[in-house]
This record gives structure tokens, sequence and C-alpha cells, in this order.
């Protein structure tokens, strides 16, 4: 549907524009001449709290799977007409905490109260640079090409149902432990290691999750890929609260994990622990048009359709229950 009714209207495209709009990629590219100027916009509807922090990590994220230093956020925040100024002010320096955390200034954006939205509507459009011969796409992964994760699955979503649902949980999550995820939500460091590396591909993993990301990874390259579910990390709260409320910990919303596609992922596995980020190979690119996904009982799964969200369905679930 956004291949048939958004991205084939856009006909004009201009020379300078080095990645154009298309699936599986996170950021436009434009010709600066020795840099490269990175544009990407992002906007975060699924959390009610903690909304200015992670929208600022999820534009950010987009540049760094492109090899980017995020430079400035604009930030477009729609509140509805019942809310107060500690609200506004609250998202606002949770947006100035996360940037600074980042080296990054917010220069400028939108501010409306509305009575189009219901609840808080945090979009970020998050500007950056990187040297012309340096920046990477979805496009450049290869055939045999290691497929590297970092840190683990699910960790943007398990901070939002642990935070927004805690209370459904039989067992008590605490602040410190919702923190401990927070705080692991940009993908930056491990980014600009990456591109320093040399890798093939980079993508950040946010809505479909791990199979989401590696179906957008493959769209844009033309290739296959193999994810063995044995494999893949996913941190013990992440494990516990899918089991609960019955979600595929590889189809959750996953930013702070950056997807990266490598020739050597043992060496860059090694690189990345020098700046004490975790990483893990996850599986291989392969010839082919769309991935698979070995699971741990040795059935093969083919991805052949788009991945909707784990963290969207049980919304809907939870929706219906109300």
């Amino acid at each position: 549907m956004l291949e048939r009714m958004v991205l084939s209207t856009i006909q004009f495209l201009r020379e300078d524009v080095l990645v154009h709009a298309g699936l599986g990629e996170d950021c436009a590219v434009i010709d600066f001449g020795d840099q490269v100027c990175l544009v990407t916009s992002d906007p975060i509807t699924g959390a009610s709290e903690g909304v200015g922090e992670l929208a600022v990590h999820v534009a950010c994220n987009d540049l760094a799977a492109n090899g980017g230093t995020p430079v400035g956020v604009q930030i477009v925040l729609l509140m509805p007409e019942q809310s107060k100024e500690e609200q506004i002010h609250q998202i606002m320096q949770d947006i100035q905490k996360a940037a600074a955390s980042l080296e990054v200034e917010v220069i400028g954006g939108h501010t409306e109260i509305t009575s189009r939205v219901a609840s808080p509507v945090v979009s970020i459009t998050a500007i950056g640079r990187a040297p012309k011969d340096r920046y990477i796409t979805s496009q450049g992964a290869r055939p045999g090409d290691d497929i590297l994760i970092t840190k683990g699955v699910g960790i943007e979503a398990t901070a939002i149902l642990a935070r927004d649902f805690g209370d459904q949980l039989p067992f008590e999550v605490t602040g410190e432990e919702i923190a401990g995820f927070t705080k692991q939500l940009s993908v930056v460091p491990e980014g600009l290691l990456a591109a320093e590396h040399g890798v093939h591909a980079m993508h950040d993993i946010t809505e479909g999750g791990l199979v989401g990301a590696v179906r957008e990874l493959c769209q844009a390259a033309g290739v296959g890929a193999e994810i063995y579910e044995a494999d893949v990390p996913v941190p013990y709260l992440t494990r516990v609260i899918c089991e609960f409320f019955g979600l595929d910990p590889l189809r959750l919303l996953s930013s702070g994990s950056m997807l990266i596609v490598t020739p050597k992922g043992a060496e860059l596995i090694d690189k990345l622990s020098e700046i004490g980020i975790s990483a893990f190979i996850v599986g291989k690119v392969t010839e082919g048009s769309h991935p698979a996904v070995i699971h741990t009982t040795g059935e093969r799964e083919e991805i052949t359709a788009h991945v909707e969200d784990e963290l969207w369905r049980f919304f809907r679930r939870e929706e219906g229950a109300e």
C-alpha cells in the first residue's frame, strides 16, 4: 500500500539527492560537496510516557543507520485541548535532555494545541551529516554477508509495555529496570563505529522488529536472508513480558538495536565490544528476494509479506478489550 499510494506519486527527482524516498531506507541523503546531509522524520504515537525522549532517539537512530552524525532536530508537537502547561513543559524537557545527551541542538519546529488529536503526537525531523565517501544505505547488503544486531530485540517495546501496562503484569517491574532499557535507546555510537568499519548496510530496527527490518533491507538490496531464531538475543524482561502478553519478540518494536550487514561480523563484534556495546551474529544474507526465519524447531518460515509489529497488534487487542 505504501508503494502504491505514496511512493509511486513521487515523480520529480533531483540529481543532488543521492538517496531518494524508498522502502527500507532510513534517510534521504543530499549531496553537499565533500559531505552529505542526511534528513529523516519520525513520529511517536504508541507511547504515553517518555514520548519526548523516545522521539529524539528514534529520529537520530535513523541518521546513525546511514552512518551520519546527528546535528539538529526540529519538533512538531501536537497537543490535545485539555493539555496542561506542565505536560508540554515535561515533554520539551525530555526532548532537550535526550538531544543534549547526543550533542544535538533543538533547532525549531511547530507547537500546536488542537482538537484534532486525542493524545500528544510528537514528530521529529532530524538532520545530520557524513563524509560523502562514507555514508551507508540499506542497498549495500550482499549475499554471504553476516547479519548482526546490537544489544537485543524489543528494547523500546519493553520500556513502553512495562511503563504503560505494568499494572497488568503478574510481577513488578521497577523504575530502575525500565530506565535500564530507555538508556539503551540510542544506536548512534554503534552506527558511527560501524560506518568507520566499512559495513555494507545498516537499518534501525523499529516497526516490525527484527523480522520487519530484515525484510525491508532485503527489499532495498534485492537479496534474501536467513535469520536463526536460536541466535537472536532476547533480554530476560522482554522475554517474560512477551510470554505473558503472547507476543513474538522477533516482530517487536526494537529501537535501540541496530541491524548491521558486514562481511566481517566477528571482527566488528570485537570492535563494538571495545566501546561497551554487545553485538551478535543472527543470520546471513543470501541469494533471493526475501528473508526466512529458521526457528529453534528447525522449521523454515518464509517472510513474503508486510510484517505487522506485535506492539500495534497488542494495542488493537487492548482497545477491543475496552
